[in-house]
């Protein structure tokens, strides 16, 4: 797949459309290789990658079990708990600051981000599919981690193969995008 084929169809599927197989170790090695290559203002690599497959997966769910008990309702609770029980890989890329540095923490975090979009497309390019969900790191997810306390998560990957493809439904750049200059101000795409 090239890239642009790769950029123009890749889309999100939600955890419970997700099924083994997930990526083996060396198509694993490739999407995070590929995550490396992300725009990065001051070479940082302000990231962590954190993989749980296998028994990482069934712990997890152990420990979402144990922290939402309380919080969620009986049949909201088994549902979460079964989603992430049946996800075949989860990658946690988490923030990793540098804080005393001329990089912005904010230019760090986009990094981050960047490495997870890239993570994606890798995947998507490797014939996976996956979704982005984004995670507040309260202390006890902190601690789980191993995360200083300026780091968070930036994003939660789960990935595998997706039951059954379809196309995504896109909007049109043009209705987010203007132009400007001094002279004429901000004109609409479909403006010029």
């Amino acid at each position: 797949m090239d890239a642009i084929d790769a950029l123009m169809s890749r889309r999100s599927y939600a955890r419970g459309n997700l099924i083994q197989p997930a990526p083996n170790k060396e198509q694993i090695e490739i999407i995070l290789q590929a995550a490396m290559t992300v725009p990065d203002h001051g070479n940082l690599k302000p990231w962590r990658f954190i993989l749980v497959q296998d028994q990482g997966i069934e712990d997890l769910s152990i420990l979402v079990k144990q922290k939402y008990a309380e919080s969620l309702s009986k049949e909201n609770l088994d549902s979460f708990v079964k989603e992430i029980s049946e996800t075949p890989m989860m990658l946690f890329v988490c923030s990793d600051l540098t804080l005393e540095h001329n990089v912005t923490v904010l230019d760090q975090q986009l990094a981050g981000a960047a490495a997870c979009e890239h993570i994606l497309l890798a995947a998507h390019a490797l014939g996976f599919a996956g979704i982005w969900h984004s995670s507040e790191a309260d202390d006890d997810l902190r601690h789980l981690l191993n995360l200083k306390k300026e780091d968070g998560v930036l994003g939660v990957l789960s990935i595998g193969t997706p039951k059954r493809t379809s196309l995504a439904k896109r909007r049109s750049f043009a209705d987010f995008t203007q132009t400007w200059d001094r002279d004429n101000g901000l004109k609409t795409w479909s403006d010029i």
